[in-house]
C-alpha cells in the first residue's frame, strides 16, 4: 500500500504511535511518506526520522496547533505536497489539527482512503470550546474511519460529539515489549539510594496532565512517606511553572526533573508510575511501566482501569489530589515480597498491550478501506 501519514502534534505519545507505525509499515513492505510539522516537533522525535530516512519520504509542512484564518492556507499546501507525492491508497492522520487539514485537503483528493487517528480529542479537554465539538463532528463527514485508542475515548466520540459508530474504530495502541528491562541500570542513572521508594511521572508537561496537581501529589506522600524520592520525565511549556509548584510545597530537594528523554531506560527503576492527566485516549504510559514491571497509581483516564487492575497491576483513583497520593501511598506500604509479585503480574499483564497487534488491526483496517474503494 501508498500510505501517508500527516502529524502537527510531533511529540509525546502520539509521535510514538507513528514513528512505531512506520516501522511496521517498513516490516510490511509498505510504501510510505510521513508529512510532519516541526513547529512543536520534539528533538528525540526528528532523531529518529533521520533513522528512518530512506525508507520513508519524509516531508516538513509547518502547521499550528491553534485555530485561525492560516488552517485555510495550510490546507492548500497541503493539498498540492499530497498531489505532488501522491497517489496515495490511505491518507492517516494524526492528532486534531492534522486531522482537519488532511480532511480539508482531501476534498480534492477522493481517491485516497481518510483515516485520522485523534490521539485524544481535543474536546476531552474540560475547558475546551464548544467550537471544537462541532469542528470534529462536521469533519468526522469527510472520513473513512476515525480510529480511538480506548474505550473512555469511544464513548467521548459517541456521547460528547454524537459521532456515527459506523465511523468509529476501537484499536487499543500497544507498545514495543522488546526492549530490555534492566532495573539496576535505571536505578542506578536515577542516583536512587537503597530503599527509597521512588515515584516517577512520564509526560509532557502541558495542561492536560495537569503538573500542579502532580506537585500536590508529591507534596502529600512526601509527607507521609519519608522514603519516597520524585522524578520526573518529560519537558514542555509548564516546566518552569511546575518548578515553582515544587518548590512552594517543599519537596524540590526531593525531587528530580531529568528531562526529555527516552523514559523506557529509566522507568524499571521506578517503584510506581503516577499519572496525574485531566484524559488521554490512551495512556501509552501504561503498558510502559507494566511491561518494565511498574504498578501504575492513576484517575481512570485512557486505558487506566483496563492496565491498572486493582491489588495487581496498581490503583485507580479519583482525579483529586488526595485520592493520588493514598493510592501512592498503599503501594509503598507493601512489603517487599507484594511488591515482587505485584511486579510479575505488571509483566505478565503487558502482554495484551503488545505494539505488533495495533500494527496488525491498524494495517487490516486500511486494507479494508483500499479493498472497498476498489470494488466500488
Amino acid at each position: 500500500m501508498r500510505i501517508c501519514h500527516i502529524i502537527e502534534s510531533s511529540s509525546g505519545g502520539s509521535a510514538q504511535v507513528v514513528l512505531d507505525l512506520l516501522r511496521a509499515g517498513c516490516a510490511a513492505g509498505d510504501d510510505q511518506t510521513l508529512i510532519y510539522s516541526p513547529m512543536r516537533a520534539e528533538p528525540r522525535f526528528l532523531r529518529s526520522l533521520e533513522a528512518l530516512r530512506g525508507d520513508v519520504g519524509i516531508h516538513a509542512l509547518p502547521m499550528q496547533r491553534r485555530v485561525g484564518w492560516r488552517d485555510v492556507v495550510v490546507a492548500w499546501r497541503l493539498m498540492r505536497l499530497l498531489r505532488a507525492l501522491g497517489p496515495f491508497d490511505v491518507i492517516a492522520s494524526h492528532s486534531s489539527k492534522a486531522g482537519a487539514l488532511a480532511r480539508m485537503a482531501g476534498v480534492a483528493l477522493p481517491g485516497a482512503a481518510q483515516i485520522y487517528t485523534p490521539h485524544a480529542f481535543i474536546t476531552m479537554a474540560p475547558d475546551a470550546s464548544a467550537i471544537y465539538g462541532v469542528i470534529e463532528w462536521l469533519a468526522s463527514w469527510f472520513c473513512d474511519a476515525i480510529v480511538v485508542g480506548s474505550q473512555q475515548e469511544w464513548n467521548h466520540a459517541r456521547e460528547a460529539l454524537r459521532i456515527s459508530a459506523a465511523r468509529l474504530r476501537l484499536v487499543p495502541m500497544g507498545v514495543d515489549l522488546s526492549v530490555p528491562v534492566d532495573r539496576d541500570a535505571a536505578r542506578l542513572a536515577l542516583t536512587a539510594g537503597e530503599g527509597e521508594f521512588i515515584v516517577g511521572f512520564i509526560g509532557r508537561l502541558v495542561p492536560q496532565k495537569n503538573p500542579e496537581r502532580l506537585a500536590d501529589v508529591f507534596a502529600l506522600v512526601a509527607a507521609a512517606e519519608p522514603r519516597a524520592r520524585f522524578v520526573i520525565v518529560g519537558d514542555g511549556p509548564l516546566r518552569d511553572a511546575l518548578q515553582d509548584h515544587i518548590a512552594q510545597r517543599g519537596v524540590a530537594d526531593r525531587t528530580r526533573l531529568v528531562g526529555g528523554c527516552d523514559a523506557r531506560a529509566l522507568t524499571p527503576g521506578f517503584d510506581c508510575l503516577v499519572c496525574t492527566s485531566d484524559y488521554e485516549s490512551y495512556g501509552l504510559i501504561f503498558p510502559e511501566a507494566l511491561a518494565a514491571g511498574v504498578p501504575i497509581v492513576t484517575p481512570p483516564v485512557g486505558v487506566a482501569r483496563e492496565a491498572a487492575s486493582e491489588g495487581a497491576t496498581g490503583v485507580v483513583t479519583g482525579f483529586d489530589a488526595a485520592d493520588i497520593a493514598a493510592g501512592v501511598l498503599k503501594l509503598a506500604r507493601l512489603d517487599s515480597e507484594a511488591r515482587t509479585r505485584m511486579s510479575e503480574h505488571c509483566r505478565a499483564h503487558s502482554r495484551r498491550f503488545d505494539f505488533a497487534e495495533t500494527a496488525r488491526r491498524t494495517r487490516a483496517l486500511y486494507q479494508s478501506f483500499v479493498k472497498r474503494r476498489s470494488d466500488s
